[in-house]
């Protein structure tokens, strides 16, 4: 019998392990995905002033 509770607490810690490994991975993930956005939305408010931008390099042309 201790054999058996012996494999379900080692089972239960190879779970818990997987489960661990998945949350990190699921976090990771999202941070990318929020990091992402965040990159977008910068670059839609510098490119929402794109006069601004080419006049202040000098040389050159605006098309």
């Amino acid at each position: 019998m201790s054999f058996d509770s012996d494999f379900e607490d080692g089972s239960s810690s190879v779970r818990k392990q997987r489960r661990q490994n998945e949350d990190r991975k699921r976090m990771a993930y999202r941070r990318a995905i929020e990091e992402y956005r965040e990159s977008q939305a910068l670059h839609a408010q510098v490119c929402d002033f794109p006069d601004i931008i080419e006049a202040r390099r000098p040389g050159i042309w605006m098309h």
